[in-house]
Parts: structure tokens; sequence; C-alpha cells
């Protein structure tokens, strides 16, 4: 892919990406406002935990998925390993969990928190398992438009649903935010199965080769991801432990208006992922000029927040929710570690280096579990966003040197822009216009 090509694709990302961020910003207020922090705190648990169950039990899965997907094999069989066992899989470990809490963990606060809406999770979390799949797979494909298209329908699907709901019952806010989540999900599955077979065969099959290959680059990647989860969400779960549903509330702001952020390294991402995963020629080129481009916006976007950021969450979503305010400034040091984390994750999974990804993974989820449960008793929601932020940026200092070691390139290439890079985006602005 030429850098021109890149360009003028990264611009096209960056404007979904930039018209999700006003459809999630919305939601966010409307969640934040009609909810509370309780329920709030309450939905934003729910939510976070179809991410880690998936992870737990298929995470592995899909990124081989997507590293198969980019080596063109074929997608009725991608999609019937990742059925059987990725989605078939997740939900009967979400039943034997479920049931496991039910029965021995009723004095759990966490249990306690959830009541029954933990049986939500035995249709949230196949559905997150198989729409994370489908979104892999359209964009290792190529298929830059249908994946943005599916993750801009990602994003307002559960937003009309609620406003549609909460002007239906009004007294039902909490069961209306379940239900626009999980009807989101569902359409976003049903359009991605509808947009691959439109340009493949999504005809089941089984291929016993193709299984043994798939499953042994997944079980290489599966502690990656796993641990990958447990670093971006575990603090979910420790605050729900360790603290009540009012604090998580105010976290799931913190970190829900931090993540926003996320549209930076999305949109740089989207459009290289099958070149990432496939190593083409020329890419020794296009990864640092994609960190470049990415951790320069995402400074300007982490300073412009902290600075406005206070003023912002009383604006948008009341001055309830100002003591989320400290926690997002704790935030931002590792949302700026992560926009090179995700890039240099898809270029060294490229470079075959899962084994090594899932210790620097597994590493940086032990450091953030030791300093939460030292930190969190001690400042709150603080100390759990001074353990994200110290654990994030470890990872990505470590995916850094091994990038420098394995590429060459130096580091000080891959931080932020440089004047070449202004010509390059002057001359393709031009060209656009």
């Amino acid at each position: 892919m030429k850098s021109s090509d890149y360009i003028r694709q990264l611009l096209f990302s960056i404007g979904t990406k930039l018209a999700m961020l006003a459809l999630r910003l919305l939601r966010n207020v409307l969640l934040a406002r009609i909810l509370g922090p309780a329920d709030r705190g309450l939905f934003a648990l729910l939510s976070a935990l179809p991410e880690l169950i998936g992870a737990a039990t298929s995470g592995g899965l899909n990124t081989a998925l997507g590293y198969q997907a980019a080596r063109q094999h074929p997608m009725g069989l991608l999609l019937t390993l990742m059925l059987l066992y990725g989605c078939l899989a997740s939900a009967l470990a979400t039943l034997v969990g479920v049931e496991a809490l039910q029965s021995f963990g009723q004095d759990l606060e966490i249990m306690r928190q959830l009541g029954p809406f933990a049986w939500l999770l035995l249709l949230a979390v196949p559905l997150f398992v198989l729409k994370s799949a489908l979104l892999t797979l359209h964009n290792a494909d190529g298929r830059v438009g249908t994946f943005n298209g599916l993750r801009l329908l990602e994003s307002l699907a559960p937003l009309l649903l609620f406003l549609a709901l909460i002007w239906t019952w009004p007294d039902a806010a909490l069961s209306a935010a379940l239900i626009s989540w999980l009807g989101g999900l569902a359409l976003v599955v049903a359009a991605g199965l509808c947009l691959l077979a439109r340009y493949h065969s999504i005809r089941l099959r089984w291929d016993p080769a193709s299984q043994g290959e798939l499953l042994r680059f997944g079980s290489k990647s599966h502690p990656d991801v796993l641990f990958q989860q447990m670093l971006m969400r575990a603090d979910y779960l420790l605050i729900g432990l360790l603290l009540d549903s009012e604090q998580l509330g105010y976290y799931a702001m913190a970190t829900a208006a931090a993540e926003l952020l996320f549209i930076v390294p999305e949109a740089v991402t989207t459009p290289l992922m099958k070149r990432l995963l496939q190593q083409d020629a020329g890419i020794e080129r296009l990864t640092p000029l994609a960190l470049r481009l990415t951790g320069t916006a995402m400074l300007a976007a982490c300073l412009c927040l902290a600075v406005t950021g206070e003023w912002l969450i009383v604006l948008l979503f009341g001055d309830a929710f100002r003591p989320a305010y400290p926690a997002l400034l704790a935030l931002l040091p590792g949302m700026f570690s992560l926009c090179y984390s995700s890039i240099l994750h898809l270029d060294l999974l490229g470079k075959e280096r899962p084994g090594t990804l899932s210790i620097f993974a597994g590493g940086a989820a032990a450091l953030n579990l030791l300093l939460a449960l030292l930190l969190i008793p001690r400042w709150g929601i603080v100390g759990a966003a001074v353990a994200s932020s110290v654990a994030y940026s470890a990872l990505a200092l470590a995916m850094l040197l091994l990038y420098w070691r394995v590429s060459g390139i130096a580091i000080g290439q891959t931080l932020l822009i440089l004047p070449s890079d202004l010509r390059l985006l002057r001359a393709q602005l031009g060209t656009a216009t």
C-alpha cells in the first residue's frame, strides 16, 4: 500500500470515527443523566463482562481469524470455527460461571449488584463474540468501508433503540439501556453476516487441517488477548468488589470519556490492518508513519481533554459526575501510551510474535492488578486509574523496544510527526479538495 493511498483511507476512517464519537458521546450523556451514578455503574459492569468472558474463552481465536482472513482463507470455514469454538464455548462457559456465582457467590458485592441481570450474559456474551469476529473478518479482508459502516451502526443502533424505549417506558431506564445494548449487538451481527455473504460464500464447512492451523495460532495469541482484556477491564471488577456501585459509576464515566479518544488509533489502524498482518512491501515506512500520526494527534487530544475535562463532565453528564474528573486525569497518560500499542500489536502479530506479545500483556496485566489492589483501598477510583496508566505505559514501552529490535527503526522515528509527514498530508488534502 502506498503512503498516499493510506492517507486517503485514513481521512475516510477519521470521518467515520468522528461520527461515531458524536453518537457515543450523545449516548453516554443520556445514560449518565437518566441512569445516575449507581445504575450507570451497574450498566458499565454488565457491558464490560462480555469482553472479559469472550477474551477468556475465544480471544486468541478472534486474532487467528484475522490472521487467516488476511491470507485469503475461505470465510465459510473461518465462520464455522468461530461459531463452534467461539460462540458455543463462550456460551457454555458463561452458563457455568453464572450458575456457580448464583450458587456460591451470593455474599460477594458484585453479585449483589448484578442480581438477576447476570443471566443476561448468556445472550450478551455469544453476541459480543460473534460481533467481534465479524468486524475482524471484514477488516482483515480489506473491506474498510464495510468495517466503518458496521462500527457506525454499532454506535447508532443502541442510541436509537434507547431513545425509543425510554420514550415508551420512562420509568424503566436501566431495562431500556440493557435492551438497547443487546439489540444493538444483534443488529450489527445480522448486518455483518449479510454483508459477508455479499462478498464471500459463508456456507459452513469443515476442514480438519485448517482447523488445526487456526487453533495453533489462536492458542499462541490467546494469552495475549486474555491479558489485554484483563488489563483494560479488570479495574471494573476490582472496583465492583472493593467499592460501591456509585464509585463504579464515576469510574465508568471517566473511562468512557477517556476511551472516546480511541477514535484516533482506530482511525489509523482500520485501513492498515490487512497490510500490517500481511507485512506487505513498504510496511517499514507505513508503520512508523502511522505511529507518528497517531502519537501526535493523541497527544493533542489528551492535552485538550485534560484542560476541558471537568467542564465537559459537568456540562454533559451533570454535576453529580464531577468526582469522575480526577480519575479521568489519571487515565490520560495511559490512553496516550495505548495509541502506540494498538498499531504495534498488529505489526508484531504480522511479524509472527504472538508469544512475545502474550508475555508483555501478561506482565502488564499483573502489574495493573498488583497496583490496583494496593492503590484502590487508599485512593479509590483515582488509584485504579493510576494503576491502569502505569501498566498501559509499561506495555507500550515494551512493544516499542521490541519493534525497534526486529525492524531496526529508531524509536525516535516512531513517536511524533515529522516535517515530511506534514508535506505529505498537505498534498493529500489538496488532492482531496
